[in-house]
């Protein structure tokens, strides 16, 4: 009996595939190499990298440093810019943060007082939405009136704030309290004005005037007539 014998064909084994990393490490560093050398030849066509020095703050354009002459001449145009600028004669300075108010006249403070300005808060009407934010008013105003023994006509807020709706009779709004004996009055409804509160000057809680104590604003109102600057930050 013949046993035929049936060769299967077996697939060829493929060679081991190589790593291409070697290769791809070969090329970056070739690249780094070729950039660092182009950017030395640009360097070197353009001028040198740029090296930071130290700023001198003292040196002015166009005035040697060194010549005390110049530099003292300089100072004094600075001083005489500045002066065409100050306020002359009375003005008001009002510094919101620390609450404090100055009266200068001619260059010398002749009041320091504790004040108070405003909170900063937000009231809303809730029946129409209304918002009021009782900030004092920051920068430049003048003293447009002054008056003694003044009454204040009081806006909705101060009866919404208090929970009740403003009345229709306006005969109701009238309070001659509140705002002490003088107020200067420093436009868009602003007065700095008295205080029946006056253990609480020196806090923010004003709805924008600014409060001072008797003594200090009997001070103020007579040393500062209609026209004085009020400045205020």
């Amino acid at each position: 009996m013949n046993v035929e014998t049936i060769v299967v064909p077996q697939e060829e084994t493929a060679p081991p595939r190589r790593s291409r990393w070697p290769l791809v490490l070969a090329l970056l560093v070739v690249t780094l190499l070729l950039l660092t050398a182009g950017a030395a030849a640009v360097l070197a066509r353009l001028g040198r990298p740029f090296i930071a020095s130290p700023f001198n703050a003292t040196q002015t354009v166009g005035v040697d440093s060194d010549n005390a002459a110049a530099l003292s001449k300089l100072a004094g145009q600075a001083v005489r810019e500045i002066e065409k600028v100050h306020p002359k004669g009375t003005f008001i300075v009002v510094d919101t943060y620390r609450n404090q108010l100055r009266l200068i006249e001619n260059g010398t403070v002749i009041r320091t007082a504790m004040c108070s300005t405003g909170t900063g808060t937000v009231l809303k009407d809730p029946r129409t939405g209304k918002e009021w934010i009782f900030d004092t008013p920051m920068g430049e105003r003048i003293i447009q009136r002054k008056v003694t023994h003044p009454v204040w006509a009081k806006p909705d807020w101060a009866f919404i704030e208090d929970g009740y709706l403003p009345p229709k009779d306006s005969s109701e709004r009238f309070d001659n309290e509140s705002l002490g004996n003088y107020a200067m009055y420093i436009g868009d409804g602003y007065i700095i004005h008295g205080t029946l509160f006056q253990s609480l000057l020196g806090r923010s809680i004003t709805h924008g005037c600014v409060r001072l104590g008797d003594a200090d604003l009997e001070f103020v109102y007579h040393h500062a007539p209609i026209g004085t600057r009020v400045y205020l930050y």
